[in-house]
């Protein structure tokens, strides 16, 4: 099977609001830069139908000190894709 052969599908997040109240910059800049791959990981393992949306939100995910901003950025990529994919909503 060659590149044509076989279907592309795009995602495009025209803007994505993440309130980090209360985290250092440094843990913010963390979860920020760790987000984009975690959310490509993420889209990558899952299969199925996507619904077409025009607003996402994942809701809250509090930060207590145990979490780190990757455990943190991984709860929200899958509240992502779990929306996308019509769950949660």
């Amino acid at each position: 099977m060659n590149r044509t052969d076989t279907p592309r599908r795009r995602l495009h997040i025209e803007r994505l609001e993440l309130d980090l109240r209360g985290m250092t910059p440094a843990a913010a800049e963390a979860l920020a830069r760790s987000l984009g791959p975690l959310l490509g990981e993420a889209f990558a393992a899952r299969r199925g139908r996507i619904v077409p949306v025009d607003r996402i939100d994942a809701g809250r995910v509090a930060f207590q000190g145990s979490r780190t901003p990757h455990e943190l950025a991984v709860g929200i990529a899958q509240r992502i894709v779990d929306g996308i994919h019509g769950k949660g909503q």
